[in-house]
């Protein structure tokens, strides 16, 4: 890659995540004390919230303006063209209301679900993202299907992987500073791809809107983190994570746009970390015999912590995970197709080989049942 070129790139499209790094910075603080005036706080409990004190909610409020003041910034300077991106904000800003709604009254998951579909459909169906899914990975294997068929399969694939990144978001904000930063390195190794696919593709539409994505994301992630850290002097709730999620959500959809799956492929790689968290929470619920949509410890940061690390050390942990799987995503950049596979196969059973190894995958034993021979 030119790295001439990725400067001259960069320079162009930085200003997005600058504005929704200082509007991050600014409007946190003044979340953090709207909360504590309307009572919106997160209190304390011995199991699922074992923070020190009662922590404000909203900081997913200040993320969300951050975030869409970038956007709108880009479509008013004519970065990117407002038909592309307006609907993708508007999708965004649709996911953090009901967030916020979630924070401060409670919605029921059912309603929350299904609130979430409608909108991923509405986005899928005005813009037209996601619908070649299918057939990138049908047609390589030379399996032709009808095309209202594989319409019907990309918009399912499509609905499952963005409902999928913001329920894997959500269940991954349990301490102080881990979604946040987490994210942070996730958009980096999107805007790792962005990058590239903008240099060697330049006449591609989805370039400008991929690049913003990644950028307004980075920014209002990092500027929302300060306050977010450990200690964490607010939290971003629903309202954040759940915005957080529908972007990589839509960024990797995005990176399916000419149709070949190598780029989305290396894109859940990148995301992988929440990836793996939520199918270790499930499979762990699973094999307990509990709902898997029932909250408890069986995330991987839990199990961290519960084993004596600190809750600041479980966090960096992660974000060197996160590093891990975003440069092992990118290696796209650099093998074909076939040697990325085998590559993301290694890595995925070696993933899965460390968390038999340390017993990651026990089901949760419940306090009153006694110990396993």
């Amino acid at each position: 890659m030119d790295l001439q070129a990725v400067f001259d790139l960069l320079r162009k499209y930085q200003a997005y995540a600058l504005i929704a790094f200082v509007v991050a910075v600014l409007s946190t603080p003044i979340a953090a004390n709207l909360a504590r005036r309307l009572g919106v706080m997160d209190i304390p409990d011995r199991e699922l919230k074992p923070h020190a004190r009662p922590t404000p909610y909203l900081g997913g409020a200040a993320i969300c303006l951050g975030w869409t003041i970038a956007l709108i910034a880009a479509m008013a300077q004519g970065i990117v063209a407002w038909p592309q991106l307006l609907p993708i904000m508007l999708g965004g800003l649709a996911f953090s209301i009901i967030g916020l709604i979630d924070d401060v009254w409670e919605m029921p998951p059912k309603l929350r679900l299904s609130l979430g579909a409608v909108i991923t459909t509405t986005v899928m169906l005005s813009t037209g993202i996601g619908l070649r899914l299918a057939a990138s990975f049908l047609h390589p294997l030379h399996i032709v299907l009808p095309e209202w068929l594989e319409i019907i399969l990309s918009f399912l694939m499509g609905l499952f992987i963005v409902l999928g990144a913001c329920n894997s978001t959500n269940l991954i904000d349990g301490l102080d500073g881990l979604a946040a930063g987490v994210t942070a390195v996730i958009s980096l190794g999107f805007l790792v791809l962005a990058t590239h696919l903008a240099i060697v593709e330049w006449a591609r539409p989805g370039n400008p809107v991929r690049l913003v994505l990644a950028l307004a994301m980075l920014g209002a992630v990092l500027g929302f983190l300060p306050m977010n850290f450990n200690p964490a002097r607010i939290f971003m709730g629903d309202a954040g994570s759940v915005l957080l999620g529908y972007n990589c959500g839509v960024m990797l959809l995005l990176f399916n746009e000419r149709g070949i799956p190598r780029w989305l492929l290396g894109g859940l790689m990148v995301f992988a970390l929440p990836i793996f968290d939520t199918a270790l929470a499930i499979i762990r619920r699973w094999r307990s015999g509990r709902s898997i949509f029932a909250g408890d410890r069986s995330h991987f940061y839990d199990q961290l912590v519960d084993r004596g690390l600190s809750v600041r050390t479980v966090v960096l942990i992660s974000y060197l995970l996160a590093a891990f799987f975003a440069i092992v995503g990118c290696v796209t950049i650099w093998l074909r197709l076939r040697y990325a596979l085998v590559f993301y196969i290694i890595v995925t059973a070696a993933t899965v080989a460390v968390v038999v190894k340390t017993g990651m995958d026990r089901p949760e034993r419940s306090p009153a049942s006694p110990p396993s021979d």
